[in-house]
């Protein structure tokens, strides 16, 4: 990598592009992240490539592959881009009348919760400072987590995760799930007082790959290992199908109860309640913006908790 005795402009874009295609997987997702055609995909990678003297991926027919070379210069990239953004938050603390960028990473499912009050907490951020600019990015569970530990989200919003001791969770709402089936399933005509917990336990169970917390076990077990749907919308479309059981949000299942293409399985044994959270990682707590905006969503979600909700806890399982 001696070609690269200068870092320009140019270079951190080109290894944004590169970051982006390793972190969709190869260049036809990273076309439509990055808005950008395959043939100009391929020569910002040709020209990364020149500048580091090193070959980093394998493209083409047999499919994307990382090489070691690739990994060593992703998480370099990983890590120059978490100083640079440490150093714009500690930079724009200086002056608080000067506009500021929050980059907010928030779970799947979560903003449709009727609980959640993330766009009155922005709204009320607002007020305060009229010059922010909000960047807002839905993703799944394990992206948002991660890429608030590696520091490049400021606030997360989502399920807490224990995977990731540097982060810090500040409880807003709870989220009610339990296990569904779809209605060609061989419980959905079961009544439940005739539904047994062994059967839900020896059913075809579906998960929500790195996000799955709920029964670990099953996902280890061939007997009940069933379908993996990387989503709360992609899981569900999974469960429809019949083919499996599997845990969802409440409010998410909600409309497909009503239209008789769901059913919940024994809320008695298979409801849950989860805390969502507000996530932050080590660099966040010297950024102002960030502080002030997790200040807003915790203030915000305690002015409108439900009467009856009492106080909110992390479940584990």
């Amino acid at each position: 990598m001696s070609n690269l005795s200068q870092i320009y402009d140019i270079d951190l874009k080109l290894l944004r592009c590169f970051c982006t295609i390793v972190e969709e997987g190869g260049f036809t997702a990273a076309q439509a992240a990055l808005n950008l055609s395959q043939s100009m995909l391929s020569e910002y990678l040709k020209s990364l490539e020149i500048r580091l003297g090193v070959r980093l991926c394998q493209r083409g027919p047999k499919g994307f592959k990382l090489y070691h070379e690739g990994e060593v210069v992703y998480q370099a990239a990983k890590e120059l881009f978490a100083s640079v953004e440490s150093f714009k938050q500690r930079a724009s603390n200086l002056n608080d009348s000067a506009g500021h960028e929050l980059i907010i990473g928030v779970q799947d499912h979560i903003v449709d919760n009727p609980q959640s009050r993330i766009a009155e907490a922005i709204s009320r951020l607002a007020e305060y400072y009229p010059n922010a600019r909000f960047k807002l990015e839905i993703m799944l569970g394990f992206q948002m987590t991660g890429r608030v530990a590696d520091g490049l989200i400021h606030v997360g919003i989502g399920l807490t995760d224990d995977q990731f001791s540097q982060l810090s969770f500040e409880p807003l709402f709870e989220e009610a799930s339990a296990i569904y089936c779809g209605r060609t399933h061989p419980l959905f005509h079961i009544r439940d007082c005739d539904i047994t917990r062994q059967q839900i336990e020896n059913a075809v169970y579906a998960n929500r790959g790195h996000l799955e917390h709920f029964h670990p076990e099953r996902i280890r077990n061939a007997a009940t290992r069933g379908d993996i749907g990387y989503g709360a919308h992609a899981h569900m479309t999974l469960i429809l199908s019949g083919r499996n059981i599997g845990y969802l949000p409440d409010h998410v299942a909600a409309p497909h109860v009503e239209s008789g293409r769901l059913r919940v399985l024994r809320h008695d044994l298979t409801g849950k309640v989860h805390a969502i959270a507000a996530v932050t990682g080590p660099s966040s707590s010297e950024f102002k913006l960030a502080r002030r905006f997790v200040d807003c969503l915790v203030d915000i979600h305690m002015e409108h908790e439900p009467v009856a909700g009492g106080r909110m806890q992390i479940v584990s399982s």
